[in-house]
């Protein structure tokens, strides 16, 4: 029996030498967490991981860029390793009026801003019903009055000028812009 030679397989540079062990976990974690929250040196094993997320989102990775670009030099703060930053304030849907320490140490200035003032699908008055959240996200409203109406519990929530909101991956709501909305955001 003639046998046809071995290809050599081609090594991934990604996946070899001592990068190897963190871009394995960050494979197992992907499919839950944002590379944003592995914060490791390893740009191009954070940039290959992304892509093979399940129910992955652009927004998230191009949020750090938009940060970074606003001045924005802390690393994510993670509730086991407090510090200056951006950081998770909660799980669950959840809206909280804001401090000026909250909001010093989240570094809300240099968080990317976001408004419906050029947005004909969230013009005051328009209702958006239904809408899923695809990635977590905590927002801070700069200026505004927005209604959502969860869809877990029909009931009503009003969020205001100088409140945290958090909304977490797959939270399905309605929303109703009442007042123009500006706000500084966090995605992850």
């Amino acid at each position: 029996m003639i046998m046809a030679p071995r290809r050599r397989r081609r090594e991934d540079p990604l996946l070899s030498g001592p990068a190897l062990p963190v871009c394995f976990l960050l494979l197992c974690l992907s499919t839950e967490v944002s590379p944003f929250l592995l914060r490791v040196p390893l740009r191009k094993c954070q940039l290959k991981i992304s892509s093979t997320r399940h129910n992955y989102h652009p927004a998230v990775d191009g949020w750090e860029q938009k940060y970074s670009e606003a001045g924005g030099e802390h690393e994510l703060s993670l509730p086991s390793h407090p510090g200056k930053g951006p950081k998770i304030l909660s799980t669950d849907f959840e809206v909280r009026a804001a401090t000026e320490s909250d909001l010093l140490d989240l570094d809300v200035a240099h968080w990317p801003v976001w408004t419906t003032a050029d947005k004909e699908k969230w013009a005051v008055g328009n209702r958006v019903v239904d809408k899923e959240m695809p990635y977590s996200e905590l927002s801070y409203v700069k200026s505004g009055k927005l209604e959502v109406i969860p869809q877990s519990t029909g009931v009503p929530v009003i969020i205001l000028e100088g409140d945290f909101v958090t909304f977490p991956r797959g939270f399905v709501a309605s929303w109703k812009v009442l007042e123009e909305l500006t706000w500084s955001y966090f995605l992850y």
